[in-house]
């Protein structure tokens, strides 16, 4: 009989921003090799009553989860941190439940700093011993599991990334994808440089303005425009753009609502370049489908991926107005031949490195090594618990 995880998380749509669609990827990928997963949300309960029929649901998965497993599950995968699923993992595993708790880099010292004091109070009631209720801790890479080490330093800690899927070929026959959101204002052919996700600060949203506007007229030149693609905010990014728009800033900036399905794949397909200067991350899963397009990366080193600087597939974009001016002036200057080059060299590492197939099978391990039924696998630094 295969193995029943059951993924628990606050949502499974873009409220809950990348760890829906790698929970949603995850769960697909765990289906194709064999594994039986359910996918329980929060946010489907009404808040009041959340915790205790989160709690139950969890227990005993019901057909109407968003996801269903087939049978009780085997083990709770929870993703995320300081809301109802860890706020109920204690009493899960006083009821026995195996739980693996994946925090999605928010135990990085940059997520910590938003808001400090909300996060200590709740470490202190329930987060904490949320997370030493765990038989084991998720990382996406190696400096999330680090920074996990240094706040629990004898947890065992599995380093498994987000994987990313490579877009299929065109085929014959196939629906043409639909214009990108940009194409009422940029002429056709022009390059424009993608950021796509929240619209959260710790993005690096503000001293990406900062550069753009400083970088103004060799954008121009160039022919470059940023495009800034995604949601979260309350329409606060749009006032900001629009109000610097009006005294003539930040000109070849378009603003653009969220984008899912085929318009993300046409925003992705139709873009030049992708950058993500985030002052914190896990693994960003918008970084990793940039690079399975073949899009060149302007990236932070709190993305967390060392691999694509190594491949040359992205360039160091730190979120300081000043780094990022001088990574935009590097972007601009690229040849085609460069940018080409940069393209084929994140594609290269995706395949190889974050493949979905590959993640489902270290995942299918990890569960049998928690639930006693193997060797511990080689990705897995168990400390004594």
């Amino acid at each position: 009989m295969s193995l029943a995880p059951c993924h628990l998380s606050h949502a499974a749509d873009a409220s809950d921003g990348g760890i829906a669609t790698a929970v949603a990827a995850l769960l697909a990928a765990q289906q194709a090799a064999g594994l039986s997963p359910g996918w329980l949300t929060a946010d489907r309960f009404p808040p009041r009553q959340r915790d205790g029929a989160l709690y139950a649901a969890a227990l005993a998965p019901s057909s109407s989860a968003p996801h269903p497993a087939q049978r009780p599950a085997d083990l709770l995968h929870l993703h995320g941190l300081w809301r109802s699923p860890t706020r109920i993992a204690p009493r899960l595993a006083a009821a026995g439940m195996p739980l693996l708790i994946a925090p999605h880099g928010m135990l990085d010292p940059g997520a910590l700093a938003i808001s400090r004091r909300r996060k200590q109070l709740v470490w202190r009631l329930w987060e904490r011993r949320a997370l030493h209720a765990a038989r084991c801790l998720h990382a996406l890479c190696p400096a999330e599991a680090a920074a996990i080490r240094a706040l629990l330093p004898n947890a065992p800690i599995a380093v498994i990334p987000n994987g990313v899927a490579l877009p299929a070929a065109p085929s014959p026959g196939a629906a043409a994808l639909p214009p990108p959101p940009w194409a009422d204002a940029v002429p056709p052919g022009e390059p424009v440089l993608l950021f796509l996700g929240r619209f959260h600060s710790k993005k690096g949203l503000d001293p990406l303005l900062a550069a753009w506007q400083a970088v103004a007229a060799a954008a121009e030149r160039a022919g470059w425009w940023l495009a800034l693609v995604g949601y979260g905010d309350q329409g606060a990014l749009g006032r900001r753009v629009a109000a610097a728009q009006a005294r003539g800033e930040l000109q070849r900036l378009r603003l653009c609502g969220p984008v899912f399905g085929a318009d993300k794949a046409a925003a992705l397909a139709a873009a030049s370049a992708f950058v993500l200067p985030s002052f914190s991350e896990g693994l960003p899963m918008a970084a990793l489908e940039a690079m399975a397009h073949g899009l060149p990366c302007l990236l932070s080193a709190a993305c967390n991926l060392p691999e694509a600087f190594a491949a040359g597939a992205a360039l160091a974009a730190e979120p300081n107005p000043a780094p990022l001016t001088a990574a935009l002036e590097q972007l601009f200057a690229l040849t085609p031949a460069e940018r080409a080059a940069m393209a084929a060299a994140g594609q290269s590492l995706v395949r190889e490195r974050f493949s979905w197939p590959h993640v489902a099978e270290q995942t299918r391990q990890l569960y049998a090594w928690i639930l006693g039924g193997g060797e511990r696998p080689e990705f897995v630094d168990a400390k004594a618990w």
